[in-house]
């Protein structure tokens, strides 16, 4: 079953390249079982009223390069990492709303 990013503006999902510098997006679950990182990482996304299930991912793109260690070639992500890059949905709605102009049409 392929994995989504739960952030409500991610478009990422298992078996798609990084839009930043073409590396593999990896999904990471919920620290459901460490309360006050998982409250922070709720927090963060700025999900209000939302839980997640231990079947919901972050994809790697809103963690910073600090949050992983890199052993044997393999990217883990660090047991005390908080997911901190999260596009806010004004940025997205300007992204949408921006006109194209005629002359890239052309």
């Amino acid at each position: 079953m392929p994995r989504y990013c739960a952030v409500k503006v991610c478009r990422n999902r298992g078996g798609t390249a990084s839009r930043q510098d073409n590396k593999r997006i990896s999904f990471y679950p919920f620290p459901l079982q460490d309360q006050s990182r998982l409250q922070r990482w709720v927090d963060n996304m700025k999900r209000e009223e939302w839980t997640p299930s231990r079947h919901q991912y972050l994809c790697s793109e809103h963690f910073t390069e600090e949050c992983f260690d890199i052993r044997w070639g393999i990217r883990y992500l660090k047991n005390t990492a908080i997911p901190t890059m999260f596009p806010s949905t004004e940025d997205v709605c300007i992204c949408l709303s921006t006109p194209i102009h005629s002359s890239i049409i052309k």
